[in-house]
């Protein structure tokens, strides 16, 4: 679970409680779910910018092999000949995080969307409704997201800029 651990403290009634959650792989994990990427393989997602191929986001197997977003293709393609290549759809990864937000209303009525890849959720008075707080709460989202292919992480923090 990330050897996060949360302040297991009641928030105050003037305090407040935020887990922002934060998809490093999210628009990989959509191609992926999706089965227009193959899972376990090097691929990035491009969008020409300033008149070049850019890579925008990467698989995780891409990014262990040394990619990462900003490099252009041909550069990537340089260090990795196989890096497969797909089109970015900023769209359908914007609607994907709505969905999952949308998901995360039943830990807190109050989420927001970080873009590209992240949530902030205020989870002040909620964590309660788990039977060990805070850190109940987080491994059940942990585990819905991982059953549904997604890689996460969290912060907890007692406002919304110090949890992101």
């Amino acid at each position: 679970m990330n050897n996060l651990q949360p302040n297991r403290d009641k928030a105050t009634a003037q305090g407040r409680r935020h887990l922002a959650v934060y998809f490093p792989w999210l628009p990989a994990e959509r191609l992926i779910r999706t089965r227009v990427a193959p899972p376990d393989t090097a691929f990035a997602l491009v969008e020409k910018q300033k008149g070049a191929m850019r890579l925008v986001a990467v698989s995780q197997a891409a990014h262990l092999m040394g990619l990462s977003g900003g490099l252009a293709l041909a550069d990537a393609r340089a260090r990795v000949p196989e890096l497969l290549a797909f089109d970015y759809d900023r769209v359908a990864d914007e609607a994907l995080l709505e969905r999952l937000a949308e998901a995360c209303l039943r830990y807190t009525p109050k989420v927001m969307l970080d873009h590209p890849q992240g949530l902030l959720l205020d989870i002040t008075g909620c964590a309660h409704l788990f039977d060990k707080g805070e850190s109940e709460l987080a491994a059940d989202l942990q585990h819905r997201l991982t059953s549904g292919g997604y890689t996460a992480t969290f912060a907890f923090s007692a406002s919304s800029d110090a949890a992101m």
